[in-house]
This record gives structure tokens, sequence and C-alpha cells, in this order.
């Protein structure tokens, strides 16, 4: 997906400009954008690691049937560490697979291991704290639940990828690697197709093999392990999860921007368009129907309980209303000369959810949304990197190309449509004042 793909300056759901154009939101919601952008200094970080301080060096690892693992750990007690492992799968289209092209390394589920170290338990409880800062969730105990153990050998890698939800309110995912001397094996994350943060685990100031050190991403952030090119890599794999009782628990804002957001709602009129705030974050349709506005990270949540904590004062006769929108840009291209391809029909559809993440099903007319925008970003920025990992489909009997971008917006009770999972998307997310459609 290329700024090319939309000519003649026409951006989806009645978007128009040039690329480097910033759209601006009309009526009220124009100064609603400018104090929200405030809600951006409360926002959590999208990736972060480093040394583990609150974890001690000398963990006492213990595997069942193997025994007690020192790390750094020597090459021949990885081997009989491997002995006892599986080797790990991949999922692909809810499917789980084995190809060490895409993945290598080996696994042990968490009953497997244990730790004789009391301090192990209670330094994982405080950077379970720091985790939870950092996120943006402070004052929210987070659970870090185990996963697995894996076990990284020479050639040992997993390719570009993006977790599932490995546990019911899970966000994110970290890795505690324990010492390892090893060369290669640096965690990538990316953003918009681009690496934006790279772990390499104490390597590059040597302490890699003397300390524990961690990474941070949230769980559906792209990732890849690149290749371990000498020695053995542990990591322990926790999944970062609110609680069940607290899935939906709002954090502390800002209560003079809470106030002065509540003004400019309660000053809104009838001539006022419903406005729409485009997420940044990229969610699983998995996530949103389990979770609805609490499965927001970041600068989303910042800003989407900036906007609910001010309509909580506005009296109830002004309030807003919000729901979560999938919206669907389809453009469809038809063959030219000289192996080209000419743009043809463009189609959009949405699929409505209630903010607790109950789908009221799919509506095919197409909207102009008057979007918030409080990051000042460009068409191209709101729109194109959203395009980074668009699948093409071909009509072999049509021979006509498909291209698909996705987002969200708001619900229409009505007719229940296609799982919106099964386009294989990833949405950006958007809460709306209720709308008359």
């Amino acid at each position: 997906m290329s700024d090319s793909d939309f000519e003649e300056s026409e951006w989806p759901f009645g978007g128009k400009g040039e690329p480097e154009d910033v759209p601006v939101p009309s009526g009220t919601a124009r100064q609603i954008r400018n104090v929200l952008a405030r809600a951006d200094e409360q926002a959590g970080e999208y990736s972060f690691g480093g040394q583990a301080e609150t974890l001690p060096a000398a963990p006492r690892l213990v595997v069942n049937e193997v025994g007690s693992i020192p790390v750094p750990i020597t090459a021949e007690l990885a081997q009989k560490l491997i002995e006892k492992c599986s080797k790990s799968p991949f999922g692909q289209n809810l499917e789980t697979k084995m190809d060490e092209a895409v993945r290598q390394s080996w696994q042990l589920e968490p009953t497997q291991v244990s730790f004789e170290n009391m301090a192990w338990q209670s330094g994982m409880e405080k950077l379970g704290q720091v985790v939870a800062d950092r996120l943006g969730y402070r004052d929210i105990p987070l659970q870090c639940v185990l996963y697995k153990l894996l076990v990284y050998g020479e050639g040992g890698h997993f390719v570009k990828h993006q977790d599932t939800e490995k546990e019911d309110g899970m966000i994110a995912t970290l890795v505690v690697q324990l010492p390892s001397s090893h060369e290669g094996g640096d965690l990538v994350v990316y953003r918009g197709g681009e690496v934006r943060h790279r772990h390499d685990f104490g390597k590059a100031d040597g302490t890699s093999a003397f300390l524990p050190h961690y990474a941070v991403h949230y769980a559906d952030a792209e990732h890849a392990l690149e290749k371990v090119t000498r020695g053995y890599r542990l990591a322990l794999v926790y999944s970062i999860c609110l609680p069940p009782t607290m899935r939906h628990l709002e954090k502390a804002h800002d209560k003079p921007l809470s106030e002065d957001l509540a003004g400019l709602i309660g000053n809104m009129d009838d001539e006022d368009e419903p406005f729409a705030l485009l997420l940044s974050h990229e969610y699983t349709v998995k996530s949103i129907q389990d979770l609805g506005t609490g499965a927001l990270k970041g600068v989303d949540s910042a800003r989407f309980h900036a906007l609910k904590e001010a309509n909580a004062l506005v009296p109830t006769a002004k309030q807003l209303q919000f729901f979560i929108v999938r919206l669907t840009h389809k453009i469809e291209f038809n063959p030219g000369r000289n192996m080209s391809w000419i743009r043809g029909n463009r189609s959009e559809s949405m699929r409505w959810y209630s903010i607790s993440g109950k789908s009221f099903g799919r509506a095919r007319k197409s909207t102009k949304f008057n979007f918030l925008n409080p990051g000042h970003e460009t068409l191209s920025q709101l729109w194109i990197p959203h395009g980074v990992r668009q699948e093409e489909e071909y009509d072999a009997k049509a021979s006509v190309k498909k291209l698909k971008i996705t987002k969200y917006t708001t619900p229409l009770p009505g007719q229940s449509g296609d799982s919106p999972d099964q386009s294989g998307w990833n949405p950006k997310y958007a809460k709306m004042k209720n709308m008359k459609i």
C-alpha cells in the first residue's frame, strides 16, 4: 500500500487531500483534538527492556528429569536439556506448524521448570510493577504468567511474526533471558513495517553472560528473533495479563485535562458532527472482542480514558456514546498494459462493537468521518502504515487484484455478517460519538 494507491486525492471514508496534508476536524471537535493531544504524555511505551535488576543472577533453575541448570549453560548440559524439550512450533492461519526455516528453537512447558532461589518470585513481582508502569498501567497489578522456557542454539531464530493471545486478558509479552553466553539472537520489534526497537540482552556491554535481562513488547506487535550465531540462549517467555476482575479498570488521569474536555463536550450542539478517534496501535479481533476498550494500550488508552472520564463529568443529556468500529477499505485493480495495474472499484464496510467488545454486526454503507487526529498526522501517516501487511488477492478468472486496508469506527445493530478476523487483517480502531446512519 502506498500513496499512489489513492489517486485523485481520495482517501478512505471520505478523506480528501494530498498525502502530506494534515486533516483537521470540523466544529467543536477541532478544540477537542487540541486538548486531547495533552493525553499523549500519559501513553505507555511500545517496547522496552534492559538489565533485570530485580532478578537474581543465579535463579537456581531446576528442570524435571534433568536437575539443576547453572547459568550460563554449558554446551554439554544444553544438549541434555534439549533432549527433554520439544521443538517449538508456530501458528499460521489457525494451524500449528513445524518449519525450522521459520522457527528453530526448543521449549519446555512451565510445569517442567521451577526456581529454587526464593528471590526469583519476589523479583518477578517487582519486575511486573516496572512493566506495568512503563506500559501505562500504573497502579494496576498486571499478572506475569510463565508460558514457556525456550532454548536457542546455534542457528536458532524466529522470523517476523505476531503473537496470539495465549491467556485471557493478555496485553503484552515479557521475555526474560537468563545469563547466557552467546552471539546473535537479538529481539527486534517492528512498528509500521520497520524496525523500531532492538534488544540485545546485554551483549553490547558484556553483561549477557552474568546478569538476567528482559524485553517487553505489546502482544500484537510484529517482532523477530535474529539468528543465534554462537553458543546457547535460555529465555523465559511470560504473558502479561490484566487481572480478571480489573480488565476494564480505569487508570488515574489528569483531572484538569478531563475538566477541559468536559467543558468542550458539554458545549457541543446538534450541528456538531459525530467524531472519531483512529487508534495508533494494532489490535487483534480477539483482544477487542474479549476486552473491548480494556485492550487499548499506550496513547490509545490514554486518549480514550481522558474522553471517557471527561464524559462522566458532563450532564447526562449532553454525554457522548462511545463505540468501537472496524473500518475496511478495499481497492480493486484491473490489468493494464505492460504488466501494470489500473485502479478500479473501491468499496468500504464497517463492523461495530460496544466498548465491552460485543459485536453489533456489519454495515456496508460508506460514511465520512470527522476524525479528531490529536497527533496531527498526515493522511499518509494515518492510513498507509495499516496497508504495510496487506495481502494481495488475485481472482484468476476475472484477472483482478484486490488490496485491503483496515481500521475501526461505530456499531449498528443488524446483520451479523462474516467474522471480521476472516480477512486476516490487523485493524486500526476508533471510538466515536453515537451516529445516525
